[in-house]
């Protein structure tokens, strides 16, 4: 059927009403009109997929990734409009969920949208690549835009070997390249070009740990430890952290999600003491030993849940969480500590809202910031300021 598209939902798909239905169709633009197809027909809803584009948008460039539903959902977009169409759905998020009368800042960003990830899964069907969206439909590639030509060359290899017994392979990108296989493989060929090689947890070339530089700091990174995907966005990202707390040399700062300590060691430089608290028993490794590179000792790392944290005190609060956000348990903890700033980083702005709602008795929110780090997808991190009532 003909259709035509009014706007983006927030996975960044075309919304058409053909026949008064919301259908959502990956690939289409606002006032684009296109003959599609539906592949999924709902109760109250449809997918579809284009078969042709009848009229194109002024918006819409020729990406260089020629695969079709692969994570970049917008990289068919203007990159002016991506960050318009990411600052424009925060703020229906947050209104959604009833957090209004808030100051948002425009969308902190930089124009580097190629090139920019130090890490990539790949799935694994004879060759390497990834699942189309919401399918278990591989689609095998041969470069990815997003990183770099160290990783692309490693890609052409691996579509060249033997991966029948393999599931997975990740590939993290610090100067070094680091290979992380689930399965079993040759790696005479990979050899050459891999630094760090670990096989079913197992390490088989190279040392333990990779290395990044970050805020002039120096962290150690593990095979199975969390690191941001976007270093240079990932620096402006804790910038913004550091200003909503303001620096204080008598206050002490409580990082709830705190990972291999990146947050925790940056905020040591600003303020009197800082506590980190993370339940993955090796990212508190990598942590401590970050901590011992940078020659730090006002900062403690605590392996714990953050929903059971129990007789912590501190002035102040940074909590980033994974995409589910906090959980009841752990608002409760926050509040019972009762601190005079909460900073709140997040990847999801839906869980974001929610939470921030759970907060709005105890607290007024001041401030939030967008920030793109995941340039060319529908993703972005969020930081939001909250301070005492």
């Amino acid at each position: 059927m003909k259709v035509e598209c009014i706007r983006l939902d927030d996975m960044g798909r075309g919304i058409a009403l053909p026949l008064g239905k919301t259908t959502f169709i990956n690939n289409l633009l606002p006032n684009e009109e296109a003959l599609i197809k539906i592949t999924q027909d709902k109760k109250n809803y449809s997918e579809g997929e284009v078969i042709k584009l009848l009229k194109k948008s002024s918006k819409r460039i020729t990406p260089k990734c020629p695969y079709l539903n692969c994570g970049c959902h917008l990289k068919h977009l203007v990159y002016e409009e991506e960050i318009k169409y990411k600052e424009e759905k925060l703020k229906n998020i947050l209104n959604k969920f009833g957090v209004s009368n808030v100051k948002i800042n425009s969308m902190v960003y930089d124009n580097n949208v190629s090139h920019y990830r130090n890490k990539i899964t790949l799935k694994v069907n004879n060759g390497v690549g990834y699942y189309s969206n919401k399918t278990n439909n591989f689609i095998k590639i041969d470069r990815c835009e997003l990183v770099s030509e160290k990783v692309n060359k490693l890609i052409s290899i691996l579509n060249k070997e033997d991966l029948s017994n393999v599931k997975e392979i990740e590939i993290k990108d610090f100067n070094e390249l680091m290979i992380t296989i689930s399965g079993k493989m040759e790696i005479k060929n990979i050899d050459k070009y891999a630094d760090i090689i670990y096989m079913n947890g197992l390490l088989i070339k190279g040392k333990p740990y990779t290395e990044t530089s970050l805020n002039g700091l120096t962290f150690k990174i593990s095979n199975d430890s969390f690191f941001q995907v976007n270093k240079t966005m990932t620096e402006k990202l804790y910038e913004i952290a550091i200003k909503y707390l303001g620096q204080n040399k008598n206050k002490t700062v409580l990082d709830l999600y705190c990972g291999t300590g990146t947050i925790s060691l940056i905020l040591s430089q600003h303020f009197k003491k800082v506590i980190g608290v993370e339940i993955n028993e090796e990212a508190v490794k990598c942590a401590n030993i970050n901590k011992e590179i940078n020659n730090i000792n006002n900062v403690d790392f605590i392996c714990d849940d953050v929903s059971k944290i129990k007789d912590l005190k501190a002035d102040m609060i940074v909590v980033d969480p994974p995409r589910k956000g906090l959980t009841k348990e752990g608002i409760n903890e926050i509040l019972k500590i009762n601190p005079e700033t909460l900073v709140y980083i997040s990847c999801n702005p839906i869980t974001l809202a929610r939470d921030l709602k759970l907060f709005s008795d105890e607290y007024i929110i001041t401030d939030i910031t967008p920030v793109n780090m995941f340039p060319r997808t529908y993703h972005m991190e969020v930081v939001a300021r909250l301070q005492k009532k």
